[in-house]
């Protein structure tokens, strides 16, 4: 994805849903803060679990909408004029979904800043929004309507760890399953970081299980930020996490489990009330799947690896 100058027509700004009605020239200003990017042909514009600060504006081509992965059916394609990010970036929560290039797009990409300036200058722009976000209230009750099975409904709504955000063990074993498949038939690498806070039953002990929850999404919340589209983070257990690298072999895998580890050593996790506690570090523990390996052999791989961290002093990598 490639950010450019801001330059677009004008009747590329009147396929806009979020401009209609909306003087143009009083906003001018507005947008020429926006940049313009092109995404290519299946590159991941947003994907769970992250956060996002910026609304996308398709200006051409056409973006697909998966809920849980991008190998299953898409729940919905966006065409020139709608947008995509507006939940995320009005109440700071993670993204919900995978947003892929279906064709060649070019994007308006409008921070949040400029989305509320827009929004207080014109009443139009409000409408419109406030419009939007019907509109995608609407369709967020008809896929799930379609859950006609009670046993879709569930894992619809069971595959989201509550407390970090994250997917949960359930999602992980679905997922880390097909992975794996995939790897074995086209014959290329997956790699997997298990992750643990080090120390964190004594600091539950100490501290309260308040502050043991304020460490565990602060964690997780680092380490979501730091991956990038592809690569894909679950709760695996208390206080451990689990990082899928699909295409990735183990030397590309301990580049990112060190920039995760950097991550984590550099923010301090903030307290509600302001108190210092002992900054949290983690062991991490690396693998790549080897031929004839199931999922549950490449995760005791990683788990073994972890144990070999954690025998080396903690707070720190290994293999």
């Amino acid at each position: 994805m490639s950010d450019q100058i801001m330059y677009i027509d004008e009747m590329e700004l009147g396929y806009i849903h979020l401009l209609k009605g909306v003087n143009r020239e009083a906003v001018k200003g507005l947008l020429d803060l926006c940049t313009i990017r092109d995404l290519q042909p299946e590159e991941i514009l947003l994907s769970p679990a992250r956060s996002n600060r910026t609304v996308y504006l398709l200006l051409s081509g056409q973006l697909r909408v998966h809920l849980h992965s991008i190998d299953t059916d898409p729940i919905a394609l966006l065409d020139p004029g709608e947008s995509v990010g507006e939940m995320s970036t009005i109440d700071h929560q993670m993204t919900s979904a995978f947003v892929v290039a279906n064709k060649p797009c070019k994007i308006l990409a409008m921070d949040e800043d400029i989305l509320w300036s827009l929004v207080q200058s014109s009443h139009d722009a409000a409408c419109n929004l406030l419009f939007i976000l019907v509109k995608r209230l609407r369709h967020t009750d008809a896929v799930i309507a379609s859950y006609t099975e009670i046993g879709d409904q569930y894992e619809q709504y069971g595959s989201v760890d509550a407390l970090t955000g994250l997917h949960n063990r359930h999602w992980l074993d679905n997922m880390l399953k097909r992975l794996c498949a995939r790897s074995s038939t086209d014959n290329k690498p997956l790699s997997l970081i298990m992750i643990d806070i080090d120390h964190f039953k004594e600091f539950n002990d100490h501290f309260g299980h308040l502050y043991g929850d304020h460490v565990l999404y602060s964690v997780a919340r680092t380490i979501s930020d730091l991956l990038r589209p592809t690569e894909i983070i679950a709760r695996y257990g208390g206080d451990e996490f689990i990082v899928l690298l699909p295409d990735l072999d183990i030397t590309v895998a301990k580049m990112v489990a060190k920039r995760l580890h950097r991550g984590v050593m550099e923010r301090i996790p903030a307290m509600p009330d302001g108190r210092n506690i002992p900054h949290p570090t983690i062991s991490v523990g690396v693998a790549e799947m080897q031929t004839g390996q199931t999922p549950e052999m490449l995760i005791d791989a990683a788990d073994k690896a972890l144990y070999r961290a954690k025998d080396m002093g903690r707070n720190c990598i290994a293999v």
